[in-house]
């Protein structure tokens, strides 16, 4: 009897390419249908009924594409949407995609494969038109910190723009105007959206902003460390920084403690995110906090009423970031 190992071969696909196939659980390209149909006839290949009725009985599943979780940002994501699957008694199925395209695509067809029909998926490489294809087969699939018009109410997102103009305008307003703009070195929403709101606030103080500025480095604790290196070989040559998230901001004080540069006397620096250990580092960082939690938790309830086709009140899933002032801005006015 022929598998769907066998199948896959015969078609040249993998075998959950197949099983997209025979579920019709995500988009497969035409000519890749085709060729698993016809492989599937001359190998007489039908799918396992008991198997099948086996996975509808699976119950109530929710699943979870998120980033990396050793970053403390998307562990509040994990934490907010494991609150909602322990209310609602959903088993938790969680996938990383490594902000890949490819291993998010890969772990949707896992997560998708393995019977959750309600997913929160943070998708921050896929294209635009993967995310949408795979929208268009799982009607209870939520994205969550990114926004698609054609899709807007399944997507749960930040105003970044608005956070980014509130972090730049408070160290405005603290005298600065030589302000860097420490940001992550990958092509991703967040980062744009917030570089639109870091330039429109210095813009509207009159300021012109050198390329020397923007400093594009993996977002990472390595990543601000790399970036503390740039402003020392710079001279540094401002006297303020906004960063892209906590953990970068905490990479580069850590790097300048190191070579006994006073914070924030010499250099004074706003975060991103609000994390918990922003409070404990030295000096304590002041930082935008982001309700990721809040909304990963609008984004769990949403993919489940979604996928029980339950009628859903008018809300609005944009989120906005609050700015939380601790020691690490130092006055110049």
């Amino acid at each position: 009897m022929a598998t769907m190992k066998d199948v896959a071969h015969r078609a040249g696909v993998s075998a959950a390419t197949v099983s997209r196939v025979i579920n019709n659980t995500a988009y497969v390209e035409p000519g890749t249908r085709e060729r698993v149909e016809k492989a599937m006839r001359e190998f007489n290949y039908h799918r396992n009924s008991a198997a099948l009725a086996l996975a509808k009985r699976c119950g109530n599943m929710l699943g979870l594409l998120t980033g990396n979780l050793a970053d403390p940002f998307f562990s509040l994501l994990a934490r907010g949407v494991e609150k909602v699957a322990r209310q609602k008694e959903a088993k938790l199925m969680v996938c990383s995609g490594g902000h890949q395209a490819e291993l998010e695509k890969s772990a949707l067809d896992f997560l998708i494969n393995q019977g959750c029909e309600a997913i929160v998926a943070h998708v921050s490489r896929m294209s635009d038109t993967d995310v949408l294809r795979y929208a268009a087969h799982t009607p209870g699939l939520v994205i969550i910190n990114r926004y698609f018009p054609a899709i807007a109410n399944r997507c749960v997102w930040l105003d970044n723009v608005t956070a980014s103009q509130i972090a730049t305008h408070y160290l405005l307003q603290n005298g600065h105007r030589r302000i860097a703009c420490v940001t992550a070195n990958l092509p991703i929403d967040d980062r744009k959206l917030r570089l639109e709101g870091y330039y429109a606030a210095m813009a509207n103080a009159g300021i012109t902003v050198p390329d020397d500025w923007i400093i594009s480095v993996p977002f990472n604790e390595e990543g601000g460390e790399q970036a503390a290196e740039k402003l020392l070989a710079s001279g540094i040559n401002v006297t303020a920084a906004v960063t892209f998230n906590d953990v970068m901001a905490a990479g580069m004080m850590r790097s300048l403690h190191q070579r006994k540069i006073n914070l924030p006397e010499q250099l004074s620096i706003v975060g991103f995110d609000d994390i918990v250990t922003a409070q404990y580092l030295y000096p304590p960082l002041t930082t935008m906090h982001n309700p990721v939690e809040q909304m990963a938790q609008r984004a769990a309830n949403l993919a489940l009423q979604l996928n029980a086709k339950q009628e859903l009140p008018p809300q609005m899933n944009m989120f906005s970031a609050e700015l939380v002032i601790r020691d690490s801005v130092f006055s110049i006015r």
